[in-house]
C-alpha cells in the first residue's frame, strides 16, 4: 500500500502551508460498509462526522466543521475582525436552502460539510429552523425530516437540522440512515476513520481528509476554543505504526512549541495560545466541484541557521503551476508536483515571501509570509 506523505496537510495548522484538496494518493477500499450497529439516541452524543458520515460514497473524503455555538460563546475573549470572518452559513445553494428555513443567521449552530475530492458537497447544518418555510412539495422521511428536490439537489429538514446533498454527493437516504438511524456510519465501517473522528470531536473549527477502509490513511487539524486559551491539534492516522516515525519527524521541524505524542498508528501535535491571539485562517473555505479560483497545496520551511526558504509543490489541486515571489519579482516557477525551489537571504534581511497557484491567466495567492534573519 502507497504511504502517504501528510508532511503538507499537518502543517496548515501552524500557517506553513496552503489549502490542497488533493495530496491523498490513491488507497484501496475493500470495505462494503455495511455495519448494522444501530444508535437508539440518533447520534447525540456524536460528533457531526461521527454520527452524519456514511459508510458509503467517495472513499476519499474531505471533511470541514465549525461550530458557531463556540465561536459566540467565547465571542468577547475572541478579536472582533476574528469573529466577524468566521462564515455563519455554508456557501452556494446550500447557503440558501438553509437561510430559507433559519430566522437569521443566530439560528445556525454548526455547519459540518464532508465530499469528495474538490467537491466536499455534503452539508449538514444544525440550529433551529422552520420546515414549512420551504416552498416546495415536501415528503416525510427518516425521523422527523422531510425531504424535497430542487435542481438535481435533495434537502431533508427538520426543526434542527437541515441535510443537502447535490447529485455528485453521498445519497440523501445514506446520510440521514447514518445520522438518523445509526446505520451504515463510516466509523463503523473503517477503523481508522474512526481513530480520527473520535480524537477530533470537541473542535471549534476542523479540516481534514480520510481515505481508504480499515487500514486507510488520513490527517486533520482543528482548533478548540475556550474562554482563556485556544488549542491546536495537528493529527494524522496511519496504515500502520512505522508512519508515526514520519509524524515525528514532521512536527518536530514545526516553529510554534508543539507537544508531539504518538499512540499506535496515530499522531498529535497540539499547542495552546491565549485565545485573544487566535487568528481564524479560512483553511476550509467552501469550493464546489469547478472552483473559480486556483489552489494548491505548498509547503514553506523556514531554516534561520542556513538563512534559507524552501517551498515545496506538494499537490496541484486545480493550479497549472506555483510562482514564488518575494520584492525581488518572481524568483521561481513550479509546475510539476514535487518540485521544491530554496530562496537564500543574507543575515540581517526581512523578506516577505508571496506564493501565488496559477490556472490560465488566474492567479490566486496562496499565502504571504514574512522571514527575518
Amino acid at each position: 500500500m502507497k504511504r502517504v506523505s501528510r508532511r503538507g496537510l499537518l502543517s496548515a495548522g501552524t500557517g506553513l502551508v496552503a489549502f490542497s484538496a488533493g495530496c491523498l494518493g490513491r488507497l484501496s477500499d475493500d470495505d462494503d460498509g455495511s455495519s448494522e450497529n444501530t444508535d437508539e439516541s440518533g447520534g447525540s452524543d456524536l460528533s457531526p462526522l461521527e454520527r452524519w458520515v456514511p459508510a458509503s460514497g467517495s472513499s476519499e473524503l474531505l471533511f470541514h466543521y465549525r461550530d458557531l455555538t463556540a465561536v459566540r460563546q467565547y465571542e468577547d475573549a475572541l478579536r472582533t475582525d476574528v469573529v466577524e470572518s468566521v462564515p455563519t452559513l455554508p456557501d452556494g445553494e446550500s447557503s440558501e436552502f438553509v437561510e430559507q428555513v433559519a430566522d437569521g443567521e443566530p439560528a445556525v449552530d454548526a455547519v459540518c460539510r464532508f465530499g469528495s475530492k474538490g467537491v466536499a458537497g455534503n452539508v449538514v447544518v444544525s440550529g433551529s429552523f422552520d420546515p414549512g418555510a420551504i416552498d416546495a412539495d415536501r415528503e416525510p422521511a427518516a425521523g422527523d425530516f422531510e425531504v424535497f428536490e430542487r435542481d438535481g439537489v435533495s434537502v431533508a429538514v427538520s426543526e434542527d437540522t437541515v441535510v443537502v446533498s447535490p447529485s455528485d454527493g453521498a445519497a440523501l437516504d445514506a446520510i440521514l440512515a447514518a445520522g438518523v438511524e445509526g446505520i451504515h456510519r463510516r466509523i463503523d465501517a473503517h477503523g481508522n476513520f474512526a481513530q480520527l473522528a473520535e480524537r477530533v470531536g470537541d473542535s471549534t473549527f476542523l479540516w481534514g481528509e480520510y481515505e481508504g477502509s480499515d487500514d486507510g490513511a488520513g490527517a486533520a487539524f482543528s482548533w478548540t476554543l475556550g474562554a482563556e486559551t485556544a488549542t491546536y491539534s495537528g493529527l494524522a492516522v496511519y496504515a500502520d505504526a512505522g508512519g508515526t516515525a514520519e509524524f515525528e519527524d514532521t512536527m518536530a521541524d514545526r516553529s510554534g512549541n508543539l507537544t508531539i505524542e504518538t499512540d499506535g498508528n496515530v499522531g498529535v501535535a497540539t499547542k495552546t495560545i491565549p485565545t485573544a491571539e487566535y487568528e481564524y485562517r479560512d483553511m476550509f473555505a467552501e469550493r464546489g466541484s469547478q472552483p473559480t479560483e486556483p489552489y494548491a497545496g505548498v509547503t514553506f520551511d523556514r531554516d534561520r541557521q542556513s538563512n534559507t526558504v524552501t517551498v515545496t509543490y506538494q499537490s496541484s489541486g486545480t493550479a497549472d503551476r506555483i510562482e514564488v515571489r518575494d520584492e525581488s519579482g518572481v524568483r521561481a516557477e513550479l509546475t510539476e508536483v514535487g518540485e521544491t525551489e530554496t530562496l537564500e537571504y543574507e543575515s540581517g534581511t526581512t523578506a516577505t515571501i508571496t506564493v501565488v497557484a496559477v490556472a490560465g491567466d488566474t492567479k490566486n495567492v496562496l499565502f504571504t509570509e514574512t522571514v527575518s534573519f
